[in-house]
């Protein structure tokens, strides 16, 4: 049986953030929704994979400009942002 003792902790911010992968190459990071900014585009992190996605759940490379994705993913990418601002 284990005991635990009743106590109160500050959690800082810094710790949510860190449990994000590359948490400082994105922009805007909201660590309460995982959602965060990179090269401008709107990106997500998945819990399950451990890793950053664009809406259309291609990975993010954070190596790689966005210049060299392809036509189909910067077009599967623009679906999504517009099928998302058409909801909100």
């Amino acid at each position: 049986m284990w005991k635990f003792e009743d106590r109160r902790e500050t959690i800082e911010e810094a710790h949510f953030k860190a449990s994000f992968i590359d948490h400082k190459l994105v922009d805007n990071l909201d660590y309460h929704t995982g959602t965060a900014e990179f090269l401008g585009k709107e990106i997500k992190y998945d819990k399950k994979n451990h890793r950053w996605t664009y809406f259309n759940n291609c990975p993010v490379n954070f190596h790689t400009p966005s210049e060299h994705n392809t036509l189909a993913e910067e077009e599967d990418t623009i679906q999504v942002e517009v099928l998302l601002e058409m909801t909100e």
